[in-house]
């Protein structure tokens, strides 16, 4: 962790956040109290299809507002063909904002759309950092589930269909300007999309919190998504579907965001890359599925910061932060299996050797992540996390 006194530290947060039980049926006095009338909404199919609130909300933003142009998120995990084939449907029309009610993925693909509503051209164009010219329309963010922390971050990550990755259009004019935790947009939420988001958000916490440029500020929001997480993530993992159960979901996998785009991403964040462009599994299970190895390794390695969070949760006794670290490691190993996440990558259709070998070989184009780690997390040591899952 960087020393503030040594050192000098930057943390960010430029999201105006609102939290509470019905915030979201708000939205069309905020939207209009900031002249917002003309919007671009897009929405996940699922939740349109399933969730009886998130349609009262379209209803209330169609029938309050001037002008609403829908479109209805139909891809798991966009890219940058499907970004650039549904702008078409709002570069024709003078919107003032758009609204992202969904999954990371809609509100990574409402971000897209809000960017190239300003700048003209093919959207990998825009792939990497710094390449946006012109600010984007304000993006105001809905998460329907508590995971990627999308919703207070600047990235909007697309797959690159042609380089075979995934990769964002990352740019400090990204940040939504609003961001709205809505327990009720979770109701219809799948129970295996509750584990998949959640271990996502987890995974984001605990890089963040280990991570060789977290700060004393960024760490104060990955102890308290920590907390919030792994709390209401066991109640989940018991059937609890309350309202409290599910704000406390959102609002860690905030601070969890928060933390992460404040100090960095680690290994099992970068794993989760070429599995999900490869075998087409969604980037929180993804990267859930290498968390548990990671610590481990970790603690394997004599790095014994764990045992602060293990403080948090645990009754803590005389035991020394090693064996508090390594008894870190297997509990969150035993919420990952509680969560019904699978243990090893055989599920996801990895089984030959040349699929583990393309796991590794693509996973060093986030080197920069690697370097984020504690102790030292080279080719080598991917490969033995890689194996160890096989």
């Amino acid at each position: 962790m960087k020393d503030h006194l040594k050192e000098n530290i930057r943390f960010v947060m430029k999201t105006d956040l609102r939290a509470g039980e019905r915030s979201a049926s708000g939205l069309p006095e905020l939207l209009g109290a900031n002249s917002r009338g003309r919007i671009g909404l897009v929405i996940d199919k699922g939740l349109y299809d399933n969730n009886d609130y998130c349609q009262e909300i379209a209803t209330l933003l169609n029938d309050s507002l001037g002008q609403v142009v829908l479109l209805i998120n139909e891809m798991v995990e966009p890219s940058y063909d499907y970004l650039d084939e549904v702008k078409s449907k709002f570069t024709e029309h003078d919107l003032d904002c758009f609204v992202g009610i969904g999954g990371g993925s809609t509100l990574d693909l409402t971000k897209g759309c809000a960017t190239l509503q300003t700048n003209k051209g093919r959207a990998i164009e825009y792939r990497g950092f710094g390449k946006v010219r012109n600010r984007p329309l304000p993006v105001v963010a809905l998460p329907s589930t508590a995971g990627t922390g999308s919703e207070v971050t600047p990235y909007a990550v697309f797959i690159d269909t042609v380089e075979k990755w995934k990769f964002g259009i990352n740019t400090e004019y990204n940040y939504p300007q609003i961001a709205i935790y809505d327990p009720g947009l979770l109701d219809s939420c799948p129970t295996h999309i509750y584990a998949s988001a959640g271990m996502d958000a987890m995974t984001h916490t605990l890089e963040s919190y280990a991570a060789q440029n977290a700060t004393p500020l960024s760490r104060i929001f990955s102890i308290k998504a920590f907390r919030l997480l792994f709390k209401n993530l066991k109640k989940i993992a018991g059937g609890d579907r309350s309202t409290g159960t599910k704000l406390d979901l959102l609002l860690g996998a905030g601070c969890a965001g928060i933390a992460l785009m404040n100090s960095g991403a680690g290994p099992s964040g970068a794993l989760s890359y070429p599995l999900g462009v490869y075998f087409d599994v969604p980037h929180g299970l993804a990267g859930s599925v290498f968390l548990p190895s990671v610590i481990k390794y970790n603690v394997g390695k004599g790095y014994t910061e764990y045992s602060e969070l293990y403080d948090l949760v645990f009754e803590t006794g005389t035991t020394s932060p090693a064996e508090k670290s390594e008894r870190f490691a297997d509990e969150i190993e035993k919420l990952s299996r509680e969560l019904g996440i699978p243990t090893d990558l055989k599920g996801f259709g990895v089984e030959t050797e040349q699929d583990l070998k393309l796991i590794i070989d693509n996973s060093m184009q986030l080197e920069a992540a690697f370097q984020q780690n504690p102790v030292k997390f080279g080719k080598e040591e991917i490969e033995k996390v890689v194996y160890s899952l096989r």
